[in-house]
């Protein structure tokens, strides 16, 4: 799953990397969790736009959110085949978090730590002063990010991102595709990720109490752009 991620690149570090103009003021992120805002990119008319939504869709009376949709199921799901067929996103991110066994938390961030393009859905708000809210889509883990957990987000390469965004469903589906472990570096991070409270750079910091990392073996150019 993804339920804890960053973003920590600059406006315009986000114009050269997709294209965009971010107009609002952006502050690093070192701990997105539900509920709170962040930065997605739609398709806008002619031109990729970006704006600010919530992390997780509230379904029920309860406000219970849901924050990941399987991309095995996504176009069959009732909750998530309307936002699939029409209103798909990108959600850029540094890096996630994820918990393995014991509860120890890792970080995940491309091998050349540029800022990458999660694949995910977007949900207009009914009312014009309220933000959309956003869930991610989550795949089959591969080789050593399955050795964190068997779900990870749905990493798009940038040769997918305008498919994704404007393409037809059969060509969102064709974008369906697992990211491969090779691409990331993966290391433990301290426990205080845990804490929604604590946002600042000491989170990403490799742990010294933990020894178990997976560098990456290959810095490929698949999510270079």
């Amino acid at each position: 799953m993804c339920g804890r991620f960053t973003l920590t690149t600059t406006a315009d570090e986000l114009h050269k990397r997709f294209g965009v103009r971010v107009l609002q003021n952006i502050a690093p992120r070192w701990n997105i969790a539900p509920s709170q805002s962040s930065l997605v990119l739609r398709q806008s008319s002619l031109e990729v736009s970006a704006s600010f939504a919530e992390f997780g869709l509230r379904v029920g009376q309860n406000g219970k959110r849901l924050i990941n949709a399987r991309a095995e199921t996504v176009s069959e799901k009732p909750i998530f085949r309307d936002a699939f067929s029409i209103s798909r996103c990108l959600v850029p991110s540094s890096g996630w978090y994820e918990w393995a066994g014991k509860g120890r938390p890792f970080h995940i961030q491309l091998a050349d730590a540029r800022v990458m393009a999660f694949a995910g859905l977007y949900f207009k708000s009914g009312s014009p002063s309220q933000a959309g809210q956003f869930v991610i889509l989550t795949t089959a883990a591969e080789a050593e990010l399955a050795k964190v957990h068997h779900r990870s987000p749905l990493v798009l390469p940038v040769s997918n991102w305008q498919s994704w965004l404007s393409g037809a469903e059969v060509e969102a589906e064709a974008c369906l595709v697992p990211p491969l472990a090779r691409y990331f570096n993966i290391y433990p991070v301290a426990s205080a990720v845990g804490d929604i409270s604590k946002d600042n750079a000491s989170l990403v910091a490799p742990s010294i109490h933990q020894e178990t990392s997976f560098p990456a073996e290959l810095q490929g150019d698949l999510f270079a752009g």
